[in-house]
């Protein structure tokens, strides 16, 4: 399995979509995420088909909304994105 994997600084709990760019008839992705103890939310990218997507996270803390968009690519299902957030 392949997988965004974000590193946050705190526990989050909230929701993901992954988007795919371009195409005729574009993916649309939907995961709950949940970093529980560890702050690490990995998204599976195996159901994604090669090209360019884009990764929204949205989660709530202390009464605050916040999103997080990344763009990345997969090519061949080789790639593997990791980002710290």
């Amino acid at each position: 399995m392949k997988y965004l994997r974000f590193n946050f600084c705190h526990p989050i709990n909230g929701h993901a979509n992954l988007i795919q760019l371009f195409g005729n008839d574009p993916q649309v992705l939907h995961f709950v995420i949940n970093s529980n103890d560890t702050n690490l939310v990995e998204i599976s990218v195996d159901d994604c088909g090669d090209g360019k997507w884009k990764a929204v996270l949205e989660w709530d803390r202390d009464g605050e909304s916040f999103m997080y968009q990344k763009e990345f690519e997969i090519k061949g299902h080789k790639n593997f994105y990791s980002t710290d957030i």
